[in-house]
């Protein structure tokens, strides 16, 4: 028989369990703790107090920075801006004529022909000069427009597709003026003395300076290789009207002897070959009577520049 016990509760060997004389205030109590607990879950929970939690803050609850300026600091009002008025546009002027140089007169001076002197004629029987023409009017006198220089005129005006006037109007001029220019391309050791031949290997060219002016322009044929004229200063120290060479047995006339046996003189060879060929280390030209002319003209002492530009 089993035992009662105050629990009201026993095992038996199958594990069952079962009650056996339970108090019944120990039911109520046991349903009312289980009714509580049910009336718990369903109570809704309520937030918090305000005064106990921090708000979150949203974003239109943060201030944004305003753009009103500090009423503290005044602003500087902006003053409006006065409207450009456009400009016209510029109107292109003509091309102006280039200015004349200072060595050209007005053009009242101009035309020059034969009987005019003066500064003007000048400058025009240098320019003629400088480019080879003959200007031998008598003493080597300038600034008179005498028949060489009116003859000069005619060969350059023929040269250059002008009408042969002998007249110096103002297209020769210019023509002129731009054929001969620059004029002081010349070695000071060609222009510090009184006169001067000067010859340049390099253009093949014999000038007479006198008084830093050029008189005149000649061809020249200069030694062949192995035999190069000498290259200085020097001076004129012989002179021979008909000379025959001692050496070579061959004809110089017209000779200005400078350096040892080198002579500027008239080549007849040169007259004929041109520059095919060259000298023995003289100094040739080809017009006999330009090699005269000069010849007559320069004195004994007078210096011999040769020189490469």
């Amino acid at each position: 028989m089993p035992l009662a016990t105050s629990t009201g509760t026993a095992r038996s060997c199958g594990g069952a369990e079962r009650s056996y004389g339970y108090p019944m205030r120990r039911r109520l109590s046991t349903s009312a703790a289980v009714a509580a607990c049910c009336a718990l879950l369903l109570v809704p929970v309520l937030p918090a107090a305000a005064d106990d939690a921090t708000p979150t803050p949203t974003a239109s609850a943060t201030p944004s920075p305003s753009t009103t300026p500090d009423p503290t600091t005044p602003t500087t009002p902006v003053t409006p801006t006065t409207p450009t008025t456009p400009t016209a546009p510029v109107t292109p002027t003509a091309p102006t004529t280039p200015t004349v140089p200072a060595v050209d007169l007005p053009r009242r001076e101009l035309p020059l022909k034969k009987g005019h002197f003066g500064h003007l004629v000048d400058v025009a029987q240098e320019r003629l000069a400088w480019l080879g023409y003959d200007i031998a009017d008598a003493n080597l006198e300038r600034q008179r427009y005498g028949e060489s220089t009116q003859a000069a005129v005619k060969k350059f005006q023929a040269k250059f597709w002008l009408p042969q006037t002998g007249v110096v109007d103002r297209k020769t001029w210019n023509t002129l003026r731009e054929m001969a220019n620059p004029l002081g391309v010349l070695p000071l050791r060609c222009t510090e003395v009184s006169i001067s031949l000067c010859a340049d290997k390099t253009t093949r060219l014999i000038r007479l300076v006198v008084k830093g002016k050029v008189k005149l322009t000649l061809d020249a044929r200069f030694g062949l290789p192995g035999m190069d004229t000498g290259e200085g200063v020097f001076s004129v120290n012989r002179k021979s009207r008909d000379h025959v060479s001692s050496l070579y047995r061959t004809w110089m006339p017209f000779a200005l002897f400078f350096n040892g046996g080198e002579a500027v003189h008239y080549s007849p060879f040169f007259a004929a070959d041109g520059y095919n060929g060259g000298s023995h280390g003289c100094i040739g030209t080809r017009d006999i009577k330009m090699a005269e002319w000069l010849f007559d003209r320069v004195p004994m002492g007078a210096r011999v520049y040769v020189y490469r530009s």
